[in-house]
């Protein structure tokens, strides 16, 4: 089974939620609504727009398991054929523009969702490195939240740690 970049990119926003509970929330009415569990949105390209299906328990869930997901809700949301219920119930999403040659995005949070990971291209960059010019694999992340939940400084947290675990993917496995 092929394991796409976006696998990883899941698997690490579902390790980096499991590790935040802060961003394992969403307002419902006026009520802040927090929840042990993981259950992450990914966004899905269909004719017309897009559907966030979701997996629930996403940080439970192994690499195969996910890709194998994806690759099913892929399929039925192009062909209407996911269940409402599999829409339903998300406290963060992830929307990966890379496929399309998008270095950057700013996505819209998929209310009443925490927040949104935007997911660019990977590209060639050449880095400075202990003195050393090399190239290097870059891939752009933006990170939107919803401020009635979250501030600053713990986005940057999260984002921070998904970053972290991007870089040492070994550690997404563990």
């Amino acid at each position: 089974q092929k394991i796409t970049v976006n696998d990883f990119v899941v698997k690490a926003v579902a390790k980096a939620l499991s590790e935040t509970p802060e961003f394992r929330a969403r307002i419902e009415g006026d009520e802040l609504v927090s929840f042990d569990y993981v259950n992450l949105g990914v966004a899905v390209s269909v004719d017309g727009g897009l559907l966030v299906p979701v997996l629930e328990d996403a940080d439970l869930l192994t690499l195969s398991q996910i890709s194998a997901r994806m690759k099913d809700f892929s399929a039925r949301a192009r062909t209407g054929k996911l269940l409402p219920d599999e829409l339903q119930g998300s406290c963060f999403s992830v929307s990966n523009l890379g496929a399309y040659g998008i270095e950057y995005s700013t996505p819209i949070i998929n209310q009443p969702d925490s927040g949104i990971l935007g997911v660019g291209g990977i590209r060639d960059e050449l880095v400075l490195r202990d003195g050393q010019v090399t190239a290097r694999k870059m891939m752009g992340l933006s990170l939107a939240f919803d401020h009635r939940i979250n501030d600053g400084v713990p986005a940057a947290r999260f984002l921070g740690r998904i970053k972290a675990l991007l870089e040492n993917p070994i550690s997404i496995l563990i």
